[in-house]
Formats: structure tokens, C-alpha cells, sequence
């Protein structure tokens, strides 16, 4: 499901704003540095290129900048990924995957010495009203549902604790698509105290001529991120 991994990528650089100052609700995240990467196959150019992926993930989980991934200092790096992953493997799909263990401390080491900063295990907990809107009808994506899994490997992909609501009919009622595109987070804050988590993330998707877009804001503490995202399914 492409269009959460999207969404929660730009998530993630929004969120890192806060790490000055720590909100109340964080839980430690871990296997940070145990990244899933979707191949087609396991030739060896196929491994490589997922390699290199698993690597920006992991870059990208553990300094919460887009960009880091890049840096000059990483070079070396990104040339030869071998000497800080421990073992890889493959797993079953679908989809099928590349499953690379990084090495926790020659991994932070080389972010270290390239000078870019760590952001540590315990992270914003983020409470996501996810909103579908189909040929179908429209459907609130709750705790139980099984809409609910690719949200949680997308944020588990992007190193964030997510929770969910349980989408009751007071919830429906809330989570319109007025609301969830609104600057107002008055009514979803209301219907939120109950999960205690520091962030809100509202995402409307619609589905359009057999492709979705959505529309996403995220508010933590007082930053306000927003932002759309498309995706094939």
C-alpha cells in the first residue's frame, strides 16, 4: 500500500521538529535497525538495490532526515553497506522480502563520524484518523480492521509508534472529511484524549479514476505539518 509509506516518510521529517523537547506519551520503538525491503527476485543485482534501500530506511529511521541519507560523510558507506549489516536474509510475501540486519554499533558509529545527529528509540506516539473515501462508501480505518495492517508496517517501516482509533460510531461521527481537512484540530484533539498520543495525523483519501490521493496534516504539540501524497491502491 504505497500511499501510507508516502505519507508517513514526510511524517516522519515533520516530527523531528519536536525532538528538542520530548512529548509525554513516547514509547521506545525497537528493531530500528531490522529494515524489510520488497524485492522481485533474489538475483544479485535485485539484493543490491534493495540493500541500498534497507540502507536509506535505516538512515532515514535513525536521524529522521530525508536528506541524511546522502550526506558526503556516508559515502564510504553507501559504497560498500556490507561492513555495517550483520546478516540478511529472505522472507516469504507477499510481498517477498530482503530482511538486512544492521550492526546497531558500527551503524551509529558511521552516522557519528559523519556528523549527522541520532534521534534515540523513545519516540512521539501518534494516533492516526485515516478516512477512505471509495466507489464503495466511506470507511473510518479503525484499531481492528484489517485496513489497519499496512498503516502499522508503513510506520513501522518509518520507525513510529502509531496507534489507532477504534472508528465507534462517536468516532465516524468526528472524523469527517471536513474535519480531517480542516485547520481546526478541535474536534479530533476531543475525540483523542482517550488514546493519549502526542501527535494527530489526519489523513483523507479518495480514491479518483482508479488512483488515491490524500490530503494529511499532523499535529504535534504546537507544529502543524500538511502535505498530500498519491498512491496506486
Amino acid at each position: 500500500m504505497r500511499l501510507p509509506t508516502q505519507c508517513f516518510s514526510k511524517l516522519l521529517f515533520a516530527s523531528c521538529l519536536s525532538l528538542v523537547s520530548l512529548p509525554g506519551f513516547a514509547e521506545t520503538v525497537s528493531n530500528l535497525y531490522q529494515v524489510r525491503e520488497p524485492v522481485t527476485g533474489q538475483s544479485p543485482e535485485e539484493r543490491t538495490q534493495a540493500t541500498q534501500r534497507a540502507l536509506e530506511t535505516l538512515v532515514l529511521r535513525l536521524t529522521g532526515d530525508p536528506k541524511a541519507a546522502q550526506s558526503a560523510g556516508l559515502s564510504e558507506v553507501r559504497k560498500d553497506p556490507q561492513q555495517i549489516i550483520s546478516k540478511y536474509g529472505y522472507e516469504a510475501g507477499p510481498p517477498e522480502s530482503l530482511l538486512v540486519d544492521f550492526d546497531p554499533v558500527s551503524a551509529d558509529n558511521s552516522l557519528r563520524k559523519a556528523g549527522l545527529p541520532l534521534w534515540g528509540t523513545n519516540r512521539p506516539t501518534i494516533l492516526g484518523w485515516w478516512l477512505n473515501d471509495a466507489s464503495d462508501g466511506s470507511n473510518l480505518v479503525g484499531d481492528g480492521q484489517a485496513l489497519a495492517e499496512p498503516l502499522r508496517r508503513a510506520a513501522q517501516h518509518r520507525g513510529l509508534p502509531l496507534r489507532l482509533p477504534l472508528a465507534d460510531l462517536s468516532e465516524q461521527i468526528v472524523a469527517t472529511a471536513k474535519n480531517l481537512e480542516g485547520t481546526d484540530s478541535a474536534p479530533l484533539k476531543s475525540a483523542s484524549d482517550r488514546y493519549g498520543a502526542d501527535a494527530l495525523l489526519a489523513v483523507h483519501a479518495r480514491e479518483d479514476n482508479g488512483k488515491w490521493q490524500g490530503v494529511w496534516r499532523l499535529w504535534l504539540g504546537s507544529q502543524r505539518e500538511q502535505g498530500t501524497a498519491t498512491g496506486v491502491d
